[in-house]
């Protein structure tokens, strides 16, 4: 939602900060620069897609074997 501010509203702003030190209008100025970019919102369809790997099946099926840990205990409830 955007409004449209009137000349003489900006001009009452300005007034009111031309007295300001120079890091307090740097800050403004970002602050507003930043303002009017757009926002940046994560594609969460970007994380789905083909799988993308330099090894072929057998060396992937095989590196998922041995990472596999047998663990002979069981946990009790």
């Amino acid at each position: 939602m955007s409004a449209s501010i009137p000349t003489t509203t900006i001009e009452d702003y300005f007034r009111l900060m031309r007295n300001w030190d120079a890091d307090s209008k740097k800050n403004m100025i970002i602050r507003l620069v930043e303002s009017l970019e757009p926002k940046v919102s994560a594609d969460f369809s970007a994380c789905f897609g083909a799988w993308q790997d330099d090894r072929n099946a057998e060396e992937i099926v095989q590196d998922i074997y041995e990472a596999r840990r047998n663990n002979p205990e069981t946990e009790s409830f």
